[in-house]
């Protein structure tokens, strides 16, 4: 039985901590489906040139208002979810490497379905659906993106594996998904995100006794597997790596070359079973989405809260589903989503990749939702985009204007 989750979707406890099976055989008949076809891929998306106003009610000080002058978006593509014999997936993870984007998809609740879609984002006003590829066993909860493969994180109710958390290992040739793919076997309910520095790959799995499994990419063997309860969310900037975990909210930092762990911060939030966070890596600083913690900016030397935008009060809307499940920055703007209150931006006078521990005066611009938009799961920003994961509603892909006032 699969456990029938909000953000995340978790399977049967089966655990081996330390073990990594992989399995390079070729994927059974009907369980990857590979859609490739450029007009069927073209149905999904919806071209749209429209603006979108920001709600400012929220500011609070001079640099709110001169910065939602300096910030405009326009909302460029709707895209519909994959479907699979009918039911409807939930985009879950968002990654943006060079002129493509990564989507992945679950589904709530039973069964175990999944799916991954490639855009070709170099045309900033005409964003492509270039590539899909559809789990029948399978969610995928996380995906990155190196060397002409995704490794996916999932939950599966695959049999030959030691627990249903699993990554997958996929080949990607001429910006087309393949079915040349490779499985490893992670302890836990679900392996929720994973990440590629250099020479490993770093996985999480949740929620009950969550891990940090690390895999060494030249041979596929295990490093370890450091046990992190509901262990979330992992990024890394090619100098730090850092976990973010729940019930209640950790940080814990790995060094980046031999894959060992370094510090282990307590925080405030993430407090919710089951459910999604967020974590970016901008040199010194580590931005945080932590649930009912709302948005919390960590120093990555010694743990200490920069900063923290507590999640919204709405009036008719319940706490619960005002949380915020995910924080992203490119430059000085955060976007943070927060379920069915919308998107919110933030403001600061410094990038938030300088060099040290400080940001300056981080204010609220204000917040703005988008039509049929039910509840934000994901968000993230890079560059020229602004990419929103709306649940069944779909995913949002949006230009992003940030005046440069250096």
């Amino acid at each position: 039985m699969k456990r029938n989750t909000r953000i995340i979707s978790l399977a049967i406890p089966f655990l081996m901590a330390g073990i990594l099976n992989n399995c390079t055989e070729p994927p059974e008949e009907g369980r990857i489906i590979l859609v490739n076809d450029q007009s069927t891929l073209l149905n999904r998306v919806t071209y749209v040139n429209q603006i979108i106003e920001i709600d400012t009610t929220l500011q609070t000080g001079s640099l709110a208002k001169s910065a939602a002058d300096q910030v405009s978006l326009v909302l460029i593509a709707e895209v519909d979810p994959p479907t699979i014999n009918g039911q409807v997936l939930q985009a879950t993870d968002i990654y943006i490497k060079s002129d493509k984007a990564y989507v992945s998809y679950n589904m709530i609740g039973e069964p175990y379905l999944g799916a991954v879609d490639i855009f070709d984002i170099k045309d900033e006003e005409d964003p492509e659906l270039k590539s899909s590829m559809l789990f029948t066993d399978s969610d995928v909860n996380g995906l990155t993106f190196k060397d002409n493969h995704l490794y996916l994180a999932m939950a599966t109710n695959r049999d030959e594996y030691n627990s249903p958390a699993v990554v997958e290992k996929v080949r990607v040739r001429n910006d087309a998904l393949t079915d040349e793919t490779e499985t490893f076997d992670v302890p836990s309910w679900a392996a929720t995100d994973v990440e590629v520095t250099g020479n490993h790959l770093f996985v999480t799995s949740g929620a009950d006794s969550g891990y940090v499994t690390v895999i060494k990419l030249s041979n596929d063997e295990v490093v370890f597997s450091y046990p992190v309860e509901d262990a979330r969310g992992v990024d890394t900037d090619g100098d730090d790596v850092a976990v973010v975990a729940g019930t209640p909210a950790r940080m814990v930092t790995f060094d980046y070359d031999s894959g060992e762990m370094l510090n282990d911060y307590d925080l405030e939030g993430a407090s919710i079973d089951f459910s999604k966070s967020t974590i970016e890596i901008h040199r010194k600083k580590a931005v945080l989405a932590l649930g009912d913690g709302g948005t919390q900016i960590i120093c990555l030397e010694d743990g200490s809260v920069i900063e923290h935008i507590a999640p919204p009060e709405v009036d008719d809307l319940d706490p619960s589903v005002t949380v915020t499940n995910a924080a992203s920055t490119d430059s000085k703007t955060l976007y943070m989503s927060n379920g069915e209150a919308g998107v919110y931006v933030a403001y600061t006078r410094d990038k938030f990749d300088s060099r040290d521990c400080d940001v300056d005066d981080l204010q609220l611009i204000g917040q703005f939702r988008l039509d049929n938009l039910e509840s934000v799961n994901a968000v993230k920003v890079e560059k020229d985009y602004l990419f929103i994961a709306g649940g069944l509603g779909g995913l949002k892909i949006l230009e992003v204007t940030e005046a440069d006032d250096d």
